[in-house]
């Protein structure tokens, strides 16, 4: 059986003309491309020569930091790099397979510890930490990440998944618990790690930080206050702007959450 070229899928017999050699229009493009970026490897500078996928991945997680995700294009980061774009190719077949290796990486530099700590709160609750540290570290990384039903194709992530199913499998026999345990944790770290993301971006494109902002907008949060009967609201003050940081969202949420768990599995619901 014939198979595609570039990624391999089996193909139909063709009945009448030349065979296929790829299965879509996406893998002839890309397959041509990849022959491009080879013709010009011996012609390249000598920079060109050193690329990697490791340094394409560095210099693309570099931009995102800069100047946020939705700046990453083959064309940016050839640019960072002082390379052809068209180099970038011969290591990477494009963007949405950068994203994957951008995410996989840093989720790589962040493993979860073997075997961990005892008992499953524990090790739920570290698990947390790691990944919120990545969120903290590259706020963008969240907004990527945020999809359960299609994630960055990246086994260092996926590696999250099964490390806290494992977790918490001697607790329980259910698989599709395990499941929605390990889901809930990343979908309750993901979720609030978008005010991360969100909050860097409001930064970049306005040049106010978030108390910056709030001082700039005191006068019209005041008269929405007065005109509007919010005694909640009026209340607000250097507490409040303190449990309202993303920071303090996490510890609280995280808390409350392992003490759901807890509940679920039947154990204690404190420490």
């Amino acid at each position: 059986m014939p198979t595609c070229e570039q990624c391999h899928r089996r193909l139909d017999t063709a009945t009448r003309g030349r065979p296929r050699r790829y299965c879509s229009r996406a893998c002839q493009a890309q397959a041509y491309r990849r022959r491009v970026a080879e013709r010009q490897v011996e012609a390249a500078p000598a920079d060109e020569r050193t690329l990697s996928v490791e340094r394409i991945v560095a210099a693309a997680v570099a931009l995102a930091d800069d100047d946020g995700v939705d700046s990453v294009s083959m064309r940016r980061v050839a640019a960072r790099l002082d390379a052809g774009v068209m180099s970038l190719y011969r290591y990477v077949p494009g963007r949405d397979d950068l994203v994957d290796l951008m995410v996989d990486t840093l989720f790589a530099r962040a493993a979860l510890p073997e075997p961990g700590p005892d008992g499953w709160r524990a090790r739920l609750e570290l698990s947390a930490r790691y990944e919120w540290s990545i969120y903290a570290e590259h706020p963008w990384v969240a907004s990527l990440v945020a999809s359960t039903t299609r994630p960055p194709i990246a086994p260092h992530l996926m590696a999250y998944t099964d490390w806290r199913m494992r977790a918490v499998a001697g607790e329980t026999a259910d698989f599709p618990t395990l499941i929605s345990v390990a889901i809930l944790v990343s979908t309750f770290l993901q979720g609030a790690a978008l005010t991360l993301a969100q909050e860097n971006r409001a930064t970049r494109d306005t040049g106010l930080d978030r108390r910056q902002w709030l001082a700039r907008r005191r006068p019209a949060i005041d008269a929405a206050v007065r005109a509007h009967h919010l005694p909640m609201i009026a209340r607000f003050g250097a507490d409040s702007y303190a449990a309202s940081e993303p920071e303090a969202v996490f510890e609280f949420g995280l808390a409350r959450m392992l003490d759901g768990i807890a509940a679920l599995l039947g154990g204690p619901a404190t420490r």
